[in-house]
This record gives structure tokens, sequence and C-alpha cells, in this order.
């Protein structure tokens, strides 16, 4: 067995045998990067060496079985006699041997390789021990012990724990590693830790060994390097010590004091840092991942001591305009609440063919609406299960038409937008563009013209097609048919009603155009009183569609009050059977019962949502609604309009404006309500065939269950359209539905533990990522400058919690959900890091290993804070913010008392 291989010989070891710093050591010599000599003590020498202690291997064997939430005291209870049992170990003489004859240099380093250490998913970010300045047999041998020893450490047992890695088998290898007396010494992010900017670096910095700066000990110089260009930010701390070899021992390092001039200057020059950003560039693209690379310098040469994968990054902040907006605007109204994916998927669908048929009503050609399709299949967003507009898609479908502010305006106001987005702007054409583009324009102009001129007969064919196709199913009778038939019955419907939708495009532009004429007249007059006189001229006596039920239902209860021993049996059974126990008891009012349900039965609260129970499936919501008539005693059918109110308002506006504008104004007003109206008419038929889509997806979730395909019915819900349609083309990805249902089903349970989102916000990046779902103009807290502290965001998040300030982890109670407050940290800090709500340090860097473990668990962190151990009390209620690195006190804080 060889015992130590030199760094060529090791490219012969695989990477359990050199462990994750060894084999990142070997990829950076085999490519001809500055790397110091080295050489390895390979794993298996490691293993052997460790069971030829029979002890040692119970002790191993017993530290294994740890259960996750082990205490940190319980786990070093067992893990301190093992190290100790450790470091006696004596090494094979042949081991001795070699560590002998390497006294030729100067001194080495001694560090662990974990075979996961140094990973893509754990850094182990100084979980275990280094030694530096060492030489001689004794103090190799005794260095390599002590490493070994550490792989063992409560804090690297506690780091496994919880990122739930086994402890069994724990590979370790040593590093021996020429040692580099660096002048100045720091770390490398190839992707920017703070920011999440895969295309901006930072550097930290320190004068003397890379040690001040890892473990937070000393105050750092920060660069924020460009992957391209020579734009640096620099950040130079006032650095007071450093990390240096220690003279007086002879071995190891030792912190000293740094003068004035020295404390205050850069710690690098610019050429020095575009060197270090040139060679991360080059590791990080041939290594195809962000890098974390410690360094050094000595006499101007670069070495570099180790590279690894950057194991956690926050997401990249991004421009605006690349943002997604998300706006449930008057959407809530019909999809309320959370959602099922198949109601989405449906929904999504339709708006994208609805906006398809738009583009030809217009002259699209198939190749412009192709274009387009990134837009019109994306009218919708999704976000923790509720259902919001892509408010961009939504301006983006309007640049296609003329005079996109005014539609635009007409848009945001029949949507009831909130916060209009102004990101979206219309392209100013030069004459020359207007004149090419003219013809296009004119062709739109007249076939949308053409369009409203022949609005009335597309409605009479929209609501005669409805009806059709409704003879096609037969509601009763679907049981009979077969899955393949079922869905070829949704397709129907798709081909036949929802992909010929052009009725109700064109007459939701009228109200839109309309409306925006209706309102920019009133604003003009009364601006002061617009909306009320509004709503005071769309008041007429025409009656609605949508009022009927009600009217439906007002009569129905005074039926019942008419009848004492009907409205007490209405009053007081409120069992499931009351339905068909009225067939006997009173059968005309049961066969008003049976004629509301097969006339108004599909209108209901979340009407538009598959999932949602109709008085089809459940009439008990019937009976509700009438007992609270029959309680209140309310028969009120209808408001009338005001007529001497329109007639005043008239006469104001023949004054102010003549004859032709009140002319003009009447007929606008005329045509919106006709719209409205027609919009109301082909909105109950909408609900209705969203009614005959939900009965087959019933039936056919029915037919699955049947066959063990899913669980129940209901559960056709947790699937989508597609995945529904593809199953019949011979195209779905995945058959098995059961964990795939039940996922769906316990994510979006726990949206309903989740703060809901804003009614208006922005998604950056993606939806994987983490999101605020934030309303972003809220108003920000403003605090004097006696009341807000400074330092470095490490990794962002608001929190407000209680602060914990603490000198010791000895004394580091009650953390879960508080703010840990210290003087600096170091790795054995790092299991209490689980359950803070945030990490405030005095000392240290973004890149200290405090930092880094805080970002690998997503805590928000801050460091570099002045004296904030003495200015923050224990206890008290702070907000910080670690993206900007603010910390803002809520209260007075009190004097501390004295005795």
């Amino acid at each position: 067995m060889e015992f130590i291989y030199s760094s060529a010989a090791a490219a012969r070891l695989n990477e359990n045998l050199l462990g994750g710093k060894a084999s990142n050591l070997l990829w950076l010599t085999a490519n001809d990067y500055p790397v110091p000599a080295w050489w390895i003590v390979p794993a298996n020498v490691v293993a052997a060496l460790l069971c030829s202690d029979e002890t040692l291997k119970q002790r191993l064997a017993h530290l294994s079985a740890l259960p996750v939430d082990t205490p940190l005291a319980q786990i070093e209870m067992l893990a301190a006699p093992l190290r100790t049992r450790i470091e006696q170990l004596v090494l094979p003489d042949e081991l001795a041997e070699v560590l002998a004859s390497l006294d030729a240099e100067p001194f080495w380093a001694v560090r662990s390789s974990c075979s996961d250490e140094d990973s893509g998913s754990a850094s182990f970010a100084g979980q275990m021990d280094s030694f530096l300045f060492q030489r001689g047999q004794q103090q190799l041998g005794h260095a390599l012990r002590r490493v070994i020893a550490s792989a063992w450490s409560s804090r690297a047992i506690a780091y496994r724990l919880q990122k739930r890695m086994p402890l069994s088998g724990i590979r370790c290898a040593v590093i021996v590693q020429q040692m580099v007396a660096g002048e100045v010494s720091g770390v490398l992010f190839t992707a920017h830790p703070v920011s999440g900017s895969r295309r901006t670096m930072l550097i930290s910095a320190a004068w003397g060994t890379g040690e001040g700066v890892v473990s937070g000990q000393c105050e750092t110089d920060e660069f924020s390097v460009p992957l391209h260009g020579d734009e640096i930010t620099h950040h130079i701390g006032h650095k007071t010590t450093a990390i240096v070899f220690d003279q007086q021992s002879g071995s190891g390092t030792t912190e000293i004091a740094l003068d004035d001039e020295q404390a205050d200057a850069a710690s690098l020059t610019t050429q020095q840092l575009l060197a270090l950003r040139d060679t991360g560039a080059r590791i990080a693209q041939q290594k195809r991942c962000p890098q974390d690379i410690e360094w050094t310098f000595r006499d101007n040469q670069l070495y570099l001591l180790q590279t690894r994968p950057i194991t956690h990054l926050p997401k990249e902040s991004i421009d605006p305009a690349d943002a997604l907006i998300c706006d449930n605007a008057n959407i809530q109204e019909s999809y309320c609440g959370i959602t099922t994916p198949l109601t989405f998927s449906f929904a999504r669908a339709g708006y994208a063919t609805v906006y398809e048929q738009t583009l030809r009503l217009v002259g699209c050609s198939a190749k412009e609406s192709n274009a387009r399709k990134p837009i019109t299949d994306n009218m919708l967003s999704l976000v923790r299960g509720r259902i919001y507009y892509n408010i961009q898609n939504w301006y983006r479908a309007l640049l296609l038409l003329p005079l996109f502010n005014m539609n635009k305006s007409d848009m945001e106001a029949m949507m009831g937008l909130e916060d209009p987005v102004d990101i979206v702007q219309d392209k100013k054409l030069s004459l020359r563009e207007k004149i090419v583009g003219a013809p296009a324009m004119l062709r739109m102009a007249v076939r949308v013209q053409y369009a409203q001129l022949t609005l009335a007969p597309r409605i009479r064919q929209f609501l005669k097609r409805y009806e059709q196709a409704q003879a096609q199913v037969d509601r009763d009778n679907l049981h009979t048919k077969s899955p393949y038939e079922l869905i070829r019955l949704l397709k129907y419907l798709d081909r036949e009603v929802l992909e010929r939708w052009t009725a109700p495009i064109i007459n939701d532009f009228y109200v839109a155009r309309y409306n925006g004429k209706v309102a920019r007249v009133l604003k003009k007059f009364w601006p002061e009183e617009s909306a009320r006189i509004s709503a005071e001229l769309l008041t007429d006596d025409t009656v609605l569609i949508s009022t009927e039920p009600t009217r439906k239902l007002l009569a129905m209860s005074q039926y019942a009050r008419a009848r004492p021993a009907l409205m007490e049996k209405i009053l007081h059974d409120s069992g499931a059977h009351l339905l068909p126990r009225l067939k006997t008891f009173d059968p005309d009012f049961y066969q008003q019962c049976i004629d509301y349900i097969n006339l108004y039965g599909d209108r209901t609260a979340g009407e538009l949502k598959l999932e949602s129970m109709t008085l089809r499936q459940d009439p008990a919501w019937l009976f509700t609604v009438l007992r609270n008539y029959l309680n209140s005693g309310s028969t009120t059918t209808k408001a009338k309009g005001n007529a001497q109110a329109a007639g005043q308002i008239f006469n104001y506006l023949l004054e102010q404006g003549g004859k032709s504008t009140l002319a003009r104004f009447k007929r606008h007003l005329k045509t919106l309500r006709k719209a409205i109206r027609n919009r109301e008419t082909m909105r109950f038929t909408r609900t209705r065939l969203f009614a005959l889509y939900r009965d087959i997806y019933l039936q056919l979730g029915q037919q699955l269950a049947l066959e063990g395909v899913i669980a129940s019915q209901r559960d056709i819900f947790w699937l989508t359209r597609e995945e529904i349609y593809q199953a019949q083309e011979g195209t779905a990805i995945q058959t098995c539905l059961g964990p795939l249902i039940e996922q769906r089903r316990a994510e979006y349970e726990s949206y309903r533990e989740q703060e809901e989102p804003a009614h208006h916000f922005f998604i950056t990046q993606t939806l994987f990522q983490q999101q605020s779902c934030r309303y972003p103009y809220a108003e920000k807290r403003v605090t004097t400058d006696e009341a807000e502290l400074k330092g470095s965001g490490c990794y962002p998040g608001k929190v407000q919690a209680k602060v914990r300030v603490v000198f010791s982890p000895e004394n580091a109670d009650d953390l879960s959900g508080k703010i840990l407050c210290t003087v600096r940290t170091d790795p054995g800090w790092a299991p209490l890091f689980p359950g803070l709500s945030g990490l405030i340090v005095e000392r240290g860097s973004m890149l200290s290993h405090s930092a880094i473990v805080a970002r690998e668990m997503g805590i928000p962190a801050i460091v570099g804070v002045p004296k904030v151990t003495q200015r923050l009390q224990d206890g008290e209620t702070i907000v910080m913010d670690g993206t900007s690195g603010s910390i803002a006190r809520l209260f007075k804080p009190m004097e501390p008392a004295h005795d």
C-alpha cells in the first residue's frame, strides 16, 4: 500500500480516495494553474489507520446511528472521546518516513479532503480543521492526526446531520501542501454572492494569509469586478490586523496589528484584480459552474490554494422591463382564491384561443399569429395557486392595434387596474414607416369596423352555436361513455364553441371602447364626480340576464312565505335530503327548485373554476339562500334607473357642450349599455359552457376512478387539460397519476398556510425561485440616523424579529425565530444557524464561513456592522435587510441599568 502520493502520482487515484478538495486541486494542477506543490494521504490509508483500533471502530459505529435532531451537546459527548482516540493513533512507519522526508521544504499546510467536501451541494466551509506553517515529522504527523479527527468534530457532524448526509462511511483524505506565506490573500466568488449576478465577481482580500478572511477574523477589502469591462467597485475596509506566520513559536499563525497607513491602503492593485478576474473566469468556464476560489499573492505571483463549486446563490436582480408583472384586477372575480391545475390550464388555453381569434379577426396572417404565440399563450399566470393577469402581455397584445395609448387607458379602466404599468410603450413610427404600414392599418381598421357592424348577427350565431353544442352533450347519459369518448366530447366543445368566440371578443372591445368614450366626457365636464355619474347613467330599466337567478329565487321565497308549512320546512330542515323530501311535501315548489337548477344551477360562486361545486352536484346552497330571504323578509327585485338624474345630466351637457356633444354622448351611452347587456348574456352562456366542460371532466374522473387510474372522481382536477388530452393522443409523459396528484394536492394545500400574494407584484427570473409576491410600491420605513445601523448585506431577505446578542456559542439559548447578533463567528457557530430569522456579525466579510453557511441555509445575514453588539440590546425588536445591509430599530433603546 502506498501511504502518500505526489500531485503527479495522485492522477492514479479516483475521487473517493482523493476527496473533494484534493480532486479540485488535481484538476487545477492538470490544467496548469499556479498551485503550490502538494501531496495526498488517500482515504483508504486513513480508513486502514482508523480500522487498526477496535475501540475506535466501535465508537465510529455508535456515532453513525445518531438521529438528525441530536442536540449539539450530545454530539460533543460522543465525538470528543473519539477525536482524542484518533489524535493518539500511531502512524505507520512508512507514512512517518515520508513525512520526515518533506522537511526539505520550509513549511507545509495540512488540510482535510473528505469525499463529500467542497462538492456542489455541501461546501463544509470551515467545518474541518487546517494547520498552517507546519514542518518536521512531529508537527506534520500531529497535524495529520488532528485533521483526521476534525472530520468528526461536533460542528462537522452537526453539519452532516443538518444536510441529511450519512455519518457512516465518512471517507477522509489529508492534503499536505507547500505553504506560501502570502502577502495578501482572500477569496474570489466568480458569481456575486449578494446580488446573485453571474456576470459580476466578488473578491474579498486581507493582508497576510487567507485564514483571516475565511474565518472572519480580519477586516477585508471588497471588490466587485465585472466579468467584462474594467469598472471595478472598491470598498476599502479599515484593516487593523493580519494573520501571519508566528515567528515566535516557529510554526502556525498569529494575529498582528497593522499601522494606519497599511490599514487603510487597498490590498490589491487593479492589475492583480484583473488577473484574479481572468483566472476565475477561465476556471468557471472550464468547470461550467460558478466557483469559490481561495488564493494568495507572494511577490506579485498569484497562487491558487483551492477551488470549489459555489453551493448557494440568491436570485439575481433583473431589469424591471424583464420582470413578469402580475395583477389580479378583475380576474379575481372569476378565479378567486386558490384554484386547481385543471382550471388554470383550461383558463389559460381559453384566453390563448380567444386572442388568437382576435389576431385573425384583425387580419393577421398565420405567420404573424404564430410569431405572437409567446404572448397569446401566456395572458395568465399562476402564482401560489392563484390566477393573475400577466399584465405585460396584455399591453403587448394592444400594440397590434392603432391608438395604443387610448386602447391602453380603456383596457385599464375596464379591467379595474389600480396600478397601470408603463413599461410597454407604443412604437414611435417614422413618416416612412407610417406610409409603408398605412395599407395594413387601413385593412385592419376596415375589418374591425366590419366586425362591429356585424356584431348583432354574430351574437345570435354564437348563442345558436352554443345551443347546438349543448344538444350534443347528453348530460344524463355521460356515464355511458368511455374515457376516450369523453375526451373527444371535450375537443368537440373546443372546436365548435371555444374556438369560435369572435362575438364576445368584439363585444368586449365595444365595452372597453365606449366605456372609455363615455368616461372621457364625464371626466371633462364632471372631473370630481365622473365615477358616480357613470354609475347612475349605466343604470336603466333593462333586466340583465345576470339578475334573473336572483329574481327567480325571490319569487320562490314569496311562494314559500305564502305557505307557512313550506316556509317552516325550509327554515328548519337543513338536512342533505331536503330537496327529495319536498317532492311529496310540496310538488309544485319541488318543480320550481328543479327548474331553477336546470336553468341557473351552474351560476354559483367560483362558477368558472371547474372544481367548484354547483347546485347540480349539491343543491344545499339553494336552500341557504332561500332561508336568508325568508328570514330577512326582503322582496326587492330591481333598482330602477334614475331618469330624473339622467335628464339633469343631459341638460347640463347640452348647456356646456352643445347639441352635437350631447347627441354623440347619448349615442355612445346607448351603445355602451347595449354592449354591457350583450356581455352579460354571453357571459352567462360562458358559464353554461364551462358547466358542460365540468360535467364531462367529472364523468371522466369517475370513469378513471372506476378503473383505479385515480383514487376518486374529483382527483381529475389535479391534472392539467394538456395532460388529459395527451393521454388520449399517446404523448403523456407520466401515466402513474396517484403520486403526481398527491404531490400537487399537498403543494396547493401549503399555499393556504403561506402569506397571500398582493394584488399587484413582480415575478423576477422564474417561479421556481424565491418570490416575495409583495406589493412593490408600499412606503418604506424611514428612520433617523441614530436608529439605523449599516453593514454589508450577505444574503437577501427582510426580517423583523427580536435580537439575541450573544458573545459565546455556549450562552446561545432561545434562538429560534430570532436574529443572532455577535462580535464574530467561527465555524463552531454554524450549528446554531438553523431556526434563526437572521444573522448580524460585527466583524467578518461577505465571504467568511459564517456568511457562506448562512447563504446555504437561506438565512438573511449582515456582517461588518461597527460596534453592533454594543448598540443593540438583547431582546429588542429590529428590522434587518440582508440585501442593503441596513438595520432599523423599532423603538428607542433603553439606557442600560446601572447599579
